[in-house]
Order: structure tokens, then C-alpha cells, then sequence
């Protein structure tokens, strides 16, 4: 009996359910199986249900404060080594979108370590995972100095001309998004995504600057408002203030099945308005720095809409929300024009010496 191949993929976010289930589907043309870890989060969970997929489920987020952080990060990777430890067979490969609990766990275990990346604003995860991979594979609109200057090793640097969500955004999801999206019969709505505003790059985690956003938004977009917080404090307080305003899902949605409905999204990150731009959907990103995959994708065409300041964040909620559907855009012809990540690892494993013979 031939004895299965395993990678490893390390899921943190909802983002990185849909873009790693994806590339777990090219790995299968070759014999490899894919191996999921996670940890406790609701929407994560409902992706990867969807798919009858039950992925390893170790510790928790640790919250705001930097204790919290480090004692369920500690925690977490006792639990992924001796889970990972007693895999079998062992996994080729860890690969993660630079998660500091998988790559401890990779070095710890002689795990070759692939790590993805569009953020070189969360300096503490660089610099607790870029030294210890063997490839970082990151956006091309992002500058490579960015990613040496917090330890990433310049050879270890390759880069491709698209964002993430292209894994899973392709041409043929956005036909089955246009069908759904001519073919569906109930209301449409604006979906709301606040801040991260615990994650470690965010300069005032006190701060709550999508309260005043929401509340603009109320005030011009006259359709259902579907929000979807981050932690259970945000949803504690947009309950508190806007009870009788919004809808706040109780469970996650497939991307498709959320995106057909939807007018407009707004978001205190990119991964959602990354998303819904690339299938056409006007979309508003508030962030208090300008997030380069948010700009390549400007600058491409799609409807995209990066904004800094709260002053400047209402001014294109007013427009875009009166009247959303002048600036929904057609990117059937857009989309086939950018690269995935996944085509770029794939390269790499076939001329590395490790790992040609299994991809050939």
C-alpha cells in the first residue's frame, strides 16, 4: 500500500478557511491530503461544515491584552505539538498565513514551514514567524523591503500579482455569484464588518471608531444592515446601541450564498471588501493606514473604495449608500487577469529538491 502524503494548513481566520480548503483541493491532483488545525471560532466553523470537513480545534484567541495573548498562544502550542507530534503519517509541510503557534510548532517538529502574507503592518507576528520559513509568499503590490526589515530573509521572499482571495474567487464562483444574485428573490442588504480592534497592529485598541461609522450608515442606506462582529464585546455593544437597526447572524455563510444579496459591504479590514469588490460589489474599507491589496485592486478596476478617517469614511458612505447599485462594476474580465498563491507554492515545491517527486 502507498503511504498517503499530508500538509499541514494552520486555519486562524475565516479567510484563511475558504483560501487553504482551496489549495487542499489542487494538492488531492497530486495524492496529497490536507490535515486542518483551527482554533475556537464560530465562523471558522460553520466554513469548514459546509465542506463536511472536521479540522483539529486547539485553544482560543487571546483577546486584548498582551498576557491574555501570550498565555493562550503558550497554551495552544503544547496542544498543536503533541496533536501534530503524533500525526501520522507526518506531515511534508507546515503551511500557515504566518500563524506564531504553527510555526513554533514547525521549527519544534523539523517541519519545513511555507507562510503566506499580506500584512506587513502586524510587526509582532513578522517577527515571531519570518525568520523561521522556508518560503514567504506575499502579494507583489507589497514591497519585499518591508518584509526584510522585520526578518524575512530576501531568498525566502516570492511574490505573485494578485491578492489571496483570488484562491477562492475565480472566474467560475463569479458566475455561480451573478446566477445566485439574478436568481434570488429576497431582500437585499449592506453587510457590516467592524475593526479588528484587539489585533496587535491597531493603534488604539480602546478606540471604537465603527459605532460612528454605523451610525452614518443607518442613516443612508435604507435596506436591512447584516453585521457580523469580531468578538463578543463588539456584539455586546452593537446590540446595546443599534438593537433594532441591524441583524446580527447567528451563524456564518458561505461567501456566495452571502455576497448574491448583498448591495454593499463595509469593513474596518480587507479581507471582506478584497472579496466582495472582486465579484463587483461596491465596497468600503476604513483602516487607519492604506492596505496595498486594497490599492492593486484600485487600481485594477474593481470597485474598492480605501478610506483613513472617519470624515472621509462617511463622505463615501453617503454616496455609495444612496444609490448602490451605480457602482456595482462587472469583473468577469478582471478576475482571470490575477495570479493565486497557490500557483506560486506550487512552483516552488516543484523545483525544491524535497519536494519535487511528489509533484510531479
Amino acid at each position: 500500500m502507498v503511504e498517503r502524503k499530508v500538509i499541514w494548513f494552520e486555519v486562524l481566520t475565516p479567510k484563511q478557511a475558504m483560501l487553504f480548503l482551496a489549495f487542499g483541493e489542487k494538492l488531492k491532483e497530486f495524492g496529497i491530503d490536507a490535515h486542518f488545525t483551527t482554533r475556537k471560532h464560530d465562523y471558522i466553523a460553520d466554513i469548514f461544515k459546509h465542506r463536511d470537513i472536521s479540522p483539529a480545534t486547539f485553544g482560543i484567541y487571546g483577546g486584548k491584552s498582551l498576557a491574555g495573548k501570550l498565555i493562550a498562544s503558550a497554551k495552544r502550542v503544547v496542544e498543536l505539538a503533541e496533536h501534530i507530534a503524533d500525526l501520522k503519517p507526518k506531515p511534508l509541510a507546515a503551511i500557515s498565513f504566518s500563524s506564531p503557534d504553527a510555526a513554533r510548532v514547525a521549527f519544534g517538529l523539523g517541519l519545513p514551514l511555507i507562510l503566506l502574507n499580506d500584512t506587513a503592518h502586524s510587526i509582532p507576528v513578522a517577527r515571531l514567524t519570518f525568520s523561521l520559513a522556508r518560503y514567504l509568499i506575499t502579494p507583489s503590490c507589497i514591497n519585499k523591503d518591508d518584509f526584510i526589515r522585520l526578518g524575512a530573509q530576501p531568498e525566502i521572499i516570492h511574490q505573485y500579482a494578485g491578492v489571496d482571495e483570488v484562491e477562492y474567487i475565480t472566474i467560475e464562483n463569479y458566475k455561480r455569484f451573478l446566477k445566485k444574485k439574478e436568481e434570488s428573490k429576497e431582500e437585499r442588504y449592506l453587510v457590516f464588518r467592524p475593526e479588528e480592534s484587539f489585533a496587535a497592529y491597531m493603534k488604539n485598541k480602546d478606540a471604537k471608531p465603527y459605532l460612528e461609522i454605523l451610525e452614518e450608515v443607518v442613516k443612508y442606506y435604507s435596506g436591512k444592515i447584516l453585521a457580523f462582529p469580531r468578538y463578543e464585546a463588539q456584539k455586546e455593544i452593537l446590540l446595546e446601541k443599534f438593537e433594532d437597526k441591524i441583524i446580527i447572524p447567528e451563524k456564518g455563510y458561505h461567501f456566495l450564498e452571502l455576497y448574491s444579496n448583498a448591495d454593499v459591504l463595509i469593513t474596518g479590514g480587507g479581507t471582506m471588501a478584497r472579496e466582495s469588490a472582486l465579484l463587483g460589489i461596491p465596497s468600503i474599507t476604513y483602516f487607519w493606514r492604506h492596505l496595498e491589496p486594497q490599492q492593486f485592486i484600485e487600481e485594477k478596476g474593481f470597485p474598492s473604495y480605501s478610506t483613513q478617517t472617519i470624515p472621509e469614511t462617511k463622505k463615501i458612505i453617503k454616496k455609495i449608500c444612496s444609490n448602490p447599485k451605480e457602482y456595482f462594476v462587472d469583473t468577469s474580465r478582471m478576475l482571470p487577469k490575477l495570479e493565486k498563491p497557490s500557483s506560486k507554492i506550487l512552483s516552488l515545491l516543484k523545483e525544491d529538491e524535497e519536494f519535487k517527486d511528489y509533484f510531479i
